[in-house]
């Protein structure tokens, strides 16, 4: 079984060191764990409802939390970005091609309903995740088929090499977030009440949707010492100033911030939490002009490339928490190349405009939304630096949720969109950006698809980084993103709350993990 030793910023794999390592530390049977001291609640923050409580059909980033409370993945993504056992003891490739990937999974394990864990039950809910319609679907890859080998061991074949098929299993992907049996049985029971092998319970009686989301100890989890709360609680706040009085005043001991109201969280004695996160982009999703036939033409997406001031868009918007961003990846992540980037030039994106036969300018409708972009103050700063080439911009901005987001970009009635991307690879980012909300009208280039498929087979790391860069310049060449800014994820912490741990590979740290070490506990 292959593993790449590649360092997990870059590639994100556990290296084969680090690995035997936390083997070792896990290999403790769940009867010879004690359970932790009882230490309270834990209450948290999220700005909205979770996309769903059901894991096949849920969101990651921040609203992970939601699903990870309940759901142990295969492989646990730290906050500091390395690889750690959960369900899976150990994985890696079987021979040279990246596309068949095997996972041992724990001994000992069992659903919250007592049911016990094995590889039947790990590809029955991968199978269900697959067909479940959820936006993370195109996550993961291209899957031909998962089978048990034997009571304990899940074969994943890929129908395209992946070498990123580790991250596939994680909690952020969906597809490592294992279902029980009873769940998969009655599918509509998930979003009352879960069923997983994670540290706590769904109470959907208690729970209040989108304002409150209870979760209790499981009393069948593995490792009880991970478990450092009686129970969780998630309460709905999405203005930044309510967030922030919730914070200092000790409603909750975790919240997400804001740009706007970080000075006054520091003065209040909070911690602050940074790591680079999301990159903002204008999505020109009608690469045809079947909704704005202008976009047809390249020349207006690259005249729409030079309208931004990036620097200056930046600083306005976050100050020390935002910068420009002019490309696909982001410094430090693999693809990102520092030659690469749209410049801004506006006298030449005028100039690209009248050759493309629009000298006035046109009319743009943009799909925007309210959720992670508070009072749309992103969306307006982009709009406005579009109005200086002469396109007049007008903002759709769904307010209700993520979810009606996705429907409506689904809906391919907007020619372009406003919404961030995020990857640590171009692999990630391609299995992103070229699905889903980012690729309503299913928009594809040969060339930029012969690059990633050449760089998904290649199995030494510097040859695959060359390719993911040469794929980053043919994304330049098309236009079809348009990255103007990149934010940082803010939050804010108890100064009692420890091990909250981020990273540019894992900016949205979980409360939860496979051991105490990973779990955060009040002091």
């Amino acid at each position: 079984m292959r593993r790449s030793s590649r360092p997990a910023r870059r590639h994100r794999f556990l290296p084969a060191a680090v690995l035997a390592s936390v083997l070792a530390l896990s290999s403790c049977s769940a009867g010879g764990a004690t359970r932790a001291a009882d230490t309270g609640d834990l209450t948290m923050q999220f700005e909205g409802p979770p996309v769903s409580l059901d894991p096949a059909k849920a969101g990651n980033g921040g609203s992970t939390t939601f699903v990870s409370l309940a759901y142990d993945p295969l492989i646990y993504l730290s906050g500091d970005g390395r690889l750690v056992p959960d369900l899976a003891t150990s994985w890696g490739f079987a021979g040279d091609s990246n596309t068949v990937f095997d996972l041992r999974l724990r001994d000992g394990v069992t659903f919250s309903d007592g049911a016990p864990l094995t590889a039947r039950a790990v590809v029955a809910s991968m199978r269900y995740f697959l067909h479940a319609g959820g936006g993370l679907v195109g996550n993961v890859g291209h899957i031909a088929k998962v089978e048990a080998l034997g009571p304990m061991k899940v074969r994943v074949t890929f129908a395209d090499p992946n070498p990123e098929a580790p991250m596939a299993m994680t909690q952020y992907n969906g597809m490592g977030n294992i279902i029980g049996p009873k769940g998969l049985a009655h599918p509509a029971s998930l979003l009352t009440a879960s069923d997983g092998t994670g540290q706590y319970v769904y109470d959907g009686q208690d729970s209040i949707a989108g304002n409150r989301y209870v979760y209790r100890r499981n009393d069948h989890y593995f490792r009880p010492s991970a478990q450092q709360f009686d129970t969780v609680s998630i309460k709905v706040i999405g203005d930044p100033n309510a967030v922030l009085a919730a914070a200092k005043t000790g409603q909750v001991q975790y919240a997400n911030g804001s740009a706007n109201t970080v000075d006054a969280a520091r003065a209040a004695g909070l911690r602050i939490n940074t790591a680079p996160f999301y990159n903002w982009a204008l999505n020109l999703v009608d690469r045809t002009g079947k909704v704005s036939p202008p976009l047809a033409d390249s020349r207006v997406r690259h005249a729409i490339a030079l309208a931004f001031d990036r620097s200056t868009i930046a600083h306005g918007l976050a100050g020390a928490y935002a910068s420009a961003s002019d490309q696909i990846m982001l410094p430090g992540t693999d693809g990102y190349k520092a030659s690469l980037g749209y410049r801004h030039n506006v006298a030449r994106a005028k100039r690209l405009l009248a050759q493309a036969g629009y000298p006035h300018g046109f009319r743009l409708t943009v799909l925007t939304q309210s959720i992670i972009d508070p009072n749309t103050n992103y969306s307006q700063a982009i709009a406005a630096a579009l109005g200086d080439i002469g396109i007049d911009v007008t903002l759709r901005v769904e307010s209700t949720g993520i979810a009606q987001f996705t429907g409506d970009a689904l809906s391919k009635q907007y020619a372009a969109t406003i919404f961030p991307n995020v990857g640590a690879s171009m692999q990630a980012t391609d299995l992103q950006i070229m699905s889903g909300v980012f690729n309503p009208f299913g928009s594809s280039d040969k060339e930029l698809n012969s690059l990633l498929a050449r760089a998904a087979a290649q199995t030494d790391a510097g040859a695959r980084t060359d390719l993911y860069q040469q794929a980053s310049r043919r994304l330049q060449q098309l236009a079809w993103f348009v990255p103007v800014f990149a934010t940082k994820n803010i939050s804010y912490s108890s100064p009692d709350l420890e091990h909250v741990t981020s990273s540019v590979v894992n900016p949205n740290p979980v409360p939860v993990g496979p051991t105490a070490a990973y779990s955060w506990r009040l002091k």
